[in-house]
């Protein structure tokens, strides 16, 4: 007998704190706590689209096979099942062959990485991986959802989703609605290319007491972040990049990162605005949170660029004007 299993067997209290750890993360993907059944508006009408457009729904994912990924996997590998809470039990394979996979939350990344055959630049500070999904009747969608935390609390998510083969136009279509919300802070349509739709908009979500999402990767992801002790601040402001191109079989190749930032005060949950004080039409009332929102329109015009050198590939970790372009306003706060 190997020394683990002499310990698994000598310890009793060991394996009942395993085996509650299991149930808990179970019974918190099968029933969500409330601020994780609702949308992010901004977002739902893409998540909806492309759910449909490859026939998955967004019920409770099932069990799969054992598998658990290599640490040194990059965060887009083809997922295996995993447990949401990292422990490398048996996993969750959604509908319609989606396959969920959490890498090891210790791992670092900065600067740029690999994404969907593509490059995704990272925002200032250390991201960790929380969840990777593919799925698709032939996996061609891909998605990556890294947390950055300063103080133990959360000071940024990025939720990106990548095609590796095209998708039909109707998918683009539901990605330019968000661009035209009018409860979006700031909207911005680029029009350089007749073969190309791209847009950005930031606006926010509220997190404490209301649902965020239906999807099967942002509701895991963030079910994981709850697990592992994360604290979140109520309101994230939420920034979004759309990017497809036609292909050559006339579908599109997508790209739909977003970022959620915080604008709560360095290691803390303390907020410049109350929750419920940060619709567009109250934001000249509450200056901080006005301000909070003009820094992030100016820091995603700039950022856009970075992201569009992403899709093409035509970036690298070590340039010089990735570093300077990445300094989001909630690492700046936070580095104060």
């Amino acid at each position: 007998m190997s020394a683990a299993s002499r310990l698994w067997h000598r310890a009793p209290l060991w394996r009942t704190c395993v085996f509650s750890i299991l149930i808990f993360t179970a019974l918190t993907l099968l029933y969500p706590p409330a601020y994780l059944t609702r949308a992010i508006p901004v977002l739902q009408p893409v998540i909806d689209r492309i759910n449909r457009t490859l026939g998955r729904s967004t019920p409770p994912p099932a069990p799969a096979p054992d598998a658990a990924p290599s640490p040194d996997a990059p965060p887009d590998a083809p997922p295996p099942g995993q447990q949401a809470d990292g422990s490398g039990a048996p996993g969750a394979g959604g509908p319609g062959g989606t396959q969920v996979a959490a890498p090891p939350i210790t791992s670092d990344l900065s600067g740029a990485i690999p994404f969907a055959g593509r490059i995704l630049p990272l925002p200032a500070g250390t991201w960790h991986p929380v969840l990777t999904t593919q799925s698709g009747p032939h996996g061609e969608l891909l998605s990556n959802v890294l947390v950055r935390a300063e103080g133990g609390v959360v000071t940024g998510v990025i939720i990106a989703r990548g095609s590796t083969q095209s998708l039909p136009l109707s998918t683009v279509d539901a990605m330019n609605n968000g661009c035209h919300d009018d409860r979006n802070y700031l909207s911005r349509v680029i029009t350089t290319d007749p073969k190309v739709m791209e847009c950005w908009f930031t606006g926010h979500v509220q997190i404490e007491g209301q649902p965020l999402s239906d999807s099967i990767d942002i509701q895991t992801a963030f079910n994981r972040l709850h697990v592992l002790g994360f604290p979140i601040p109520y309101v994230m402001l939420v920034a979004t990049w759309d990017y497809a191109e036609i292909a050559a079989d006339h579908g599109a190749n997508i790209e739909n990162v977003t970022i959620l930032l915080s604008p709560a005060r360095k290691g803390t949950m303390t907020l410049p605005a109350p929750p419920d004080k940060w619709m567009k039409q109250l934001l000249p009332q509450n200056p901080g949170a006005e301000r909070f929102v003009h820094q992030a329109n100016d820091w995603m015009e700039g950022w856009t660029a970075m992201l569009r050198r992403g899709f093409h590939g035509t970036l690298s970790a070590d340039a010089p004007e990735l570093a300077r372009a990445a300094r989001d306003p909630a690492s700046v706060m936070n580095a104060d």
